[in-house]
């Protein structure tokens, strides 16, 4: 069964509960009850009752569009449903951009640190935090002043680390002065400032994976992880406890890509189940789902475009299990768990059920607002599935197609997605040598590799040892030889 509730924010009343009442209206008018209703439309009756309730959730566009075609409502419903769902994405989005620059929900967001044994709080310099804690603000050639050192500035906190930013520019009297470790365990106190604070620092993390060097951001992430793990094992409320505890459990997913990238597949699963396992412990369904789709693409290894031990089977099998939850995730995710699908139906020649995933990670995609893209899942956006269906036409055997695509996904990435752009390029490669185009395949992979060695990223050097793995009916042609040696090369270098 699917869940209705895919937006959690309330609703203008003058559209989503004209929705509702219309629904009620037409169900009435057909002479269903409740329970008729959701067995025709194959939903359970309590989506049927959250649908017609006023000021509610809105509910989700699958449903609506069901009920809209068993009622013959004729596209009434879902244009209702349109309407309220743009409104509501409008307010979110001027919400988040008349918020205090350096304020989450009008809050001062603050770094915890541990110095010397004591935890410090720091106000975040606004250029780390951007709008709603989600990413870092503005690009990220800006220039920066680094001369208040009672402020930690994004280059400090990236290149040096939490504790090293704080122990190299501190005030010694605000260090003495900090409440010790111990005394804000034993307090078992944890307020919504903190919280904010943490999950401000996690969403940073998060979103600058594909932009750093793995092993770098690894060591950030673990002392942070090791943080969150503290609290939440010192929280008694069990309200804040399991807030703390999705934070400790997408904390650990963001660790698992990391472990990952450095090519250490069993740290990186661990990490996953870890995630998921805590997921069941305080019920919180969002959690299990993200788990999972992460989960899946290390268990298929990315559909084999990394990994020759993957199984795709078990990698499809959690992407169902994190689809059945999908409407408690944000779009983002709701996109790539299709986009992972589209990718692994590709590798399998199901090109009629590839197109549909495709169609549902577009649709997902469109639902994305500026707020969605934050944390684990601040890369997504149309840019992303363009390379996703790049890939996906390239196992289907049409690299023009896949060429175009990933072309345009190329010239629309950002600098801080650089794993996102070699990833692309990998296969932007081989579908040029499929297309005959064996030179310029060959010499994109080479550039390729070589910008992957110098990032250290292993997850992506093994992508590309298989697409030159893809190369063995040209073996003997000079422009493979040429890049067997030039890598072979790196790997000495």
């Amino acid at each position: 069964m699917n869940d209705p509730t895919s937006e959690s924010e309330r609703q203008p009343a003058s559209i989503a509960d004209q929705l509702a009442r219309e629904i009620k209206h037409r169900r009435q008018a057909a002479g269903l009850s409740q329970r008729q209703l959701a067995a025709k439309i194959r939903y359970t009756r309590q989506y049927v009752g959250m649908a017609e309730s006023q000021d509610a959730v809105l509910p989700s566009r699958e449903l609506v569009a069901a009920l809209d075609a068993v009622l013959g409502a004729d596209g009434a419903l879902v244009t209702l449903r349109a309407q309220a769902h743009d409104v509501q994405r409008a307010t979110r989005i001027r919400n988040r951009s008349t918020a205090p620059e350096n304020t989450v929900n009008g809050t001062t967001v603050m770094l915890p640190v541990i110095v010397d044994g004591r935890v410090v709080s720091l106000p975040l310099d606004p250029r780390i935090v951007g709008l709603g804690g989600g990413g870092l603000a503005g690009p990220a050639c800006e220039s920066e002043d680094d001369g208040d050192f009672s402020v930690v500035n994004r280059r400090t906190l990236l290149t040096q680390g939490i504790a090293v930013a704080a122990t190299g520019a501190l005030d010694p009297d605000l260090i003495r002065n900090s409440d010790p470790v111990e005394a804000v365990v034993r307090s078992r106190q944890i307020s919504e400032r903190t919280l904010t604070s943490f999950t401000a620092v996690t969403r940073l993390l998060a979103g600058q994976r594909q932009s750093i060097a793995p092993d770098a951001l690894l060591a950030l992430i673990s002392a942070h992880r090791n943080s969150v793990t503290a609290l939440f094992r010192s929280a008694s409320d069990e309200r804040v406890k399991n807030q703390i505890g999705f934070l400790l459990g997408e904390t650990s997913i963001v660790a698992s890509r990391l472990w990952s990238a450095i090519g250490d597949r069993s740290m990186a699963l661990a990490s996953c189940a870890f995630a998921k396992r805590l997921a069941d412990d305080i019920r919180d369904p969002a959690l299990g789902g993200v788990a999972r789709i992460f989960e899946s693409n290390l268990r298929s290894d990315a559909a084999t475009l990394i990994g020759s031990d993957g199984d795709i089977v078990d990698g499809l099998q959690l992407l169902g299990e994190a689809a059945a939850v999908a409407d408690v995730l944000p779009p983002a995710a709701q996109a790539r768990i299709a986009a992972e699908q589209a990718q692994a139906f590709a590798v399998l020649e199901l090109a009629r059920e590839c197109r549909e995933a495709l169609a549902r990670a577009r649709r997902a995609v469109d639902e994305i607002a500026e707020p969605d893209q934050t944390g684990l899942f601040s890369d997504w956006n149309p840019t992303r599935l363009m390379v996703y269906e790049g890939t996906c036409w390239l196992f289907l055997n049409e690299p023009q197609k896949a060429i175009t695509a990933l072309n345009q996904a190329i010239s629309t990435t950002t600098a801080d997605n650089r794993n996102v752009a070699l990833a692309a390029r990998v296969d932007l490669a081989s579908a040029h040598v499929l297309s005959g185009e064996l030179e310029e395949g060959c010499r994109m992979l080479g550039d390729a590799y070589e910008n992957l060695v110098a990032m250290g990223n292993s997850r992506g050097i093994e992508r590309a040892q298989r697409a030159l793995g893809r190369l063995k009916p040209w073996k003997t042609e000079t422009p493979v030889r040429e890049l067997r040696e030039r890598i072979e090369t790196l790997k000495v270098s």
